[in-house]
C-alpha cells in the first residue's frame, strides 16, 4: 500500500511517502511557517519523486494537532481534499503522539507539550510497558496550566515538544526531565508513518466531510470577536 502522511501542527511541516513496504521518501521544509504557500507544491513534488499518482494512494494520514491553528487548517484541509478526490482512506493522528515517538526506546514515561498560550500548555502523556515497544497514550491529550502541570510532573518523565522552544517553558521544567537537546521537538517522518500504519491496521478511518483539527480550545481571536459582539447595540 502507498501511504502519504503529513503534519503541519508546528513550524516545520513534515511530509512522508511510503511506497509499498520497502521505500520511503520524506520532505521536511525549513522552520519558516509557510504551510499555506509551500505544502501543496511539496506534496506534488514528493509524489512525482516517488513516481506515484494521487489515485495510487491507499491511505492519507494527517496530524490533527493540537498545535498551530493556521497550520492545522492548512494540513487537514489538504488531506481531506486529497482523500475525497482519490478515494484513499483518511487517518487522523494526534500530532503530540507522533512527537512522543522521538524519545529513546528505553524511556518509560513521556510527556509531550505544546504552547496553548495564556500560560497554558497542551499535554499528551505516553507510557512504554517495555523497552523497544512503541509508547501508548496514557489518557486524553489536554490543556493544563503550566505551573500546576510542572508541579505534578512525575520524576523520570521525559519531556519534549514544541513548547520547549519557548525559554519561559523550558526554564520551568525540571532539568532532570528535559529530553536530550538534540531530540527534535516536532514530528519526524519515520514516526509519523509508523503511527499512520498502526492507525490503518487498527481499522481507524475518518470521514473527509467531518474531520476537523483538534484545537482543544477556541483561538484568542475568536474570543475577542465574540466579546466585541456581546455589548449593547444601538
Amino acid at each position: 500500500m502507498n501511504l502519504l502522511a503529513l503534519d503541519t501542527s508546528t513550524e516545520r511541516a513534515v511530509l512522508a511517502l511510503a511506497i509499498g513496504s520497502e521505500r520511503m521518501l520524506t520532505a521536511e521544509p525549513g522552520p519558516e511557517r509557510r504551510h499555506g504557500r509551500d505544502l501543496i507544491p511539496r506534496l506534488r513534488d514528493l509524489l512525482a519523486e516517488g513516481g506515484i499518482r494521487p489515485s495510487e494512494l491507499g491511505a492519507i494520514a494527517v496530524g490533527v494537532g493540537p498545535g498551530s491553528y493556521t497550520g492545522l487548517r492548512v494540513g487537514v484541509t489538504a488531506a481531506k481534499t486529497l482523500a475525497y478526490a482519490t478515494g484513499a482512506a483518511l487517518l487522523a493522528l494526534d500530532s503530540l503522539h507522533a512527537i512522543g515517538r522521538n524519545v529513546p526506546v528505553e524511556a518509560a514515561r513521556i510527556a509531550v507539550i505544546a504552547d496553548a498560550q495564556r500560560n497554558d500548555i497542551y499535554v499528551a502523556r505516553l507510557t512504554r510497558s517495555a523497552p523497544g515497544l512503541p509508547p501508548v497514550p496514557d489518557g486524553e491529550t489536554r490543556i493544563a496550566p503550566l505551573e500546576s502541570w510542572v508541579g505534578s510532573l512525575e520524576p523520570g518523565t521525559v519531556v519534549l515538544g514544541p513548547a520547549l522552544d519557548l525559554p519561559r517553558v523550558r526554564s520551568a521544567v525540571p532539568v532532570a526531565c528535559l529530553a536530550h537537546p538534540e531530540l527534535p521537538n516536532h514530528p519526524q517522518a519515520v514516526h509519523l508513518l509508523e503511527l499512520a500504519r498502526d492507525a490503518f491496521q487498527a481499522g481507524r478511518r475518518e470521514n473527509p466531510w467531518l474531520l476537523e483539527p483538534c484545537y482543544l480550545r477556541r483561538s484568542a481571536a475568536e474570543d475577542q470577536w465574540d466579546a466585541r459582539g456581546t455589548g449593547p447595540r444601538g
